[in-house]
């Protein structure tokens, strides 16, 4: 009998330190992952801040603008479209590291996420290619109002803010939804950046277009 119970004390005490291992390591693994979160929210929200400071910049001072850039292949077309791209990578980053941490059912998530990234694409893109790549990269081109353009002076800056929200709907991630509302608070204020310009370079014509298009939906100044 003694023998049986040294043997199951043995194997007691080896459970009890596999158990051990594996709390400590789980948690050295929770620690990680916390603090790869405070790192790409903190980069990303960076980020952000440097970007709608740049849009407000360009509003009070568009004869020294950032957005739209002098030209392609400038440093303020490179350095906002790196900040661009570096944001959205950030917001996917961050969503997968602390997907659904607001606990949302999956049944609401998914087909409200995937329909609004999926409509904005959609919307963005066939808003791109109307418009023409180079013209939605900052460059001079014509002005165009029929098509999408009808309805809205801005369709594709609609797609990309759906496109954004329906990432924060489907990660549900405490993180990612503050900055995700950043980024969608920037592309509400980059059509406010490029106004002037675009009265510059079009004149009477995008003054009426304005008049009697929405820069979002409907007329006027939406």
């Amino acid at each position: 009998m003694p023998f049986v119970c040294s043997l199951t004390n043995q194997n007691y005490n080896r459970r009890s330190s596999t158990e051990k291992k594996r709390s400590k390591s789980t948690e050295e693994s929770k620690k990680r992952i916390t603090a790869l979160r405070i790192t790409f929210a903190s980069l990303t929200g960076a980020l952000l801040l440097l970007i709608v400071a740049m849009l407000v910049y360009s509003i009070v001072r568009p004869s020294k603008r950032m957005w739209p850039p002098p030209a392609q292949q400038t440093w303020q077309y490179y350095f906002v479209w790196l900040l661009t791209l570096l944001s959205f990578g950030g917001f996917i980053v961050i969503g997968l590291l602390d997907w659904n941490s607001l606990g949302w059912p999956a049944i609401v998530r998914w087909p409200v996420g995937l329909a609004l990234i999926f409509g904005g694409n959609v919307l963005a893109w066939a808003g791109v290619r109307q418009l023409s790549m180079k013209t939605t990269s900052g460059s001079k081109g014509p002005l165009v109002t029929d098509g999408l353009y009808q309805y809205s002076r801005n369709p594709q800056y609609i797609g990309d803010i759906a496109i954004i929200g329906g990432w924060a709907i489907m990660s549900a991630s405490v993180w990612a939804i503050p900055l995700c509302l950043g980024g969608m608070l920037a592309f509400v204020l980059t059509p406010f950046a490029e106004e002037s310009w675009l009265e510059e370079l079009h004149g009477d014509d995008y003054r009426e277009y304005r008049s009697r298009v929405g820069r979002f939906f409907g007329r006027g100044c939406l």
